[in-house]
């Protein structure tokens, strides 16, 4: 039966170092990774991830995880995660679930500007409203008339607004 501690290893390479580096480095993995899968290819066992009880993350539990990158993969995860405005975490982690991608933080700077002015719109509309109510009960329907037009467009408005925050909620990439 295997225990539960971590077994180690010291291997005596006797002139393959070399060449052990070398198809380690090739394969971009460390040579105890590349042992490793030597002995378990030589033992004839198959590795199945198992998942226990234990090994379940939960939401607040936040682990460190060492990425060994080429150069340029590392340069692209600090420029495409800086451009998003994620931690490297935040960026890797979404990749891995599958998760959207939310659009470049300029961007959003963007949608949220476009979002506000919405925003505001409907306020004057709104505004608008209630002066025409206000004066459709006291009978003024001259002064009514002036708001007749913002009553017109209210649907029109209103829909825009409402396509406008969907695009931008849609954009953000925001996570379940």
């Amino acid at each position: 039966m295997a225990s539960a501690s971590r077994d180690r290893v010291t291997i005596d390479l006797r002139g393959i170092g070399p060449s052990v580096r070398a198809a380690a480095g090739a394969r971009q993995i460390t040579v105890a990774a590349f042992a490793r899968e030597a002995l378990v290819e030589a033992a004839g066992i198959s590795l199945e991830p198992s998942v226990t009880e234990g090994d379940v993350f939960h939401r607040s539990k936040i682990v460190k995880l060492t990425l060994r990158l080429p150069s340029t993969d590392a340069d692209l995860l600090i420029l495409k995660s800086a451009a998003l405005g994620l931690p490297y975490g935040g960026f890797v982690g979404r990749l891995v679930r599958g998760v959207p991608l939310p659009a470049l933080a300029s961007d959003r700077a963007a949608d949220r500007d476009a979002l506000i002015a919405s925003v505001d719109r409907l306020s004057e509309l709104a505004a608008d409203l209630n002066a025409l109510i206000r004066m459709l009960r006291s009978g003024d329907s001259e002064g009514a008339e002036h708001y007749r037009a913002s009553a017109m467009s209210l649907a029109t408005d209103v829909r825009r607004h409402l396509d406008l925050a969907s695009r931008v909620i849609a954009r953000t990439g925001a996570e379940p």
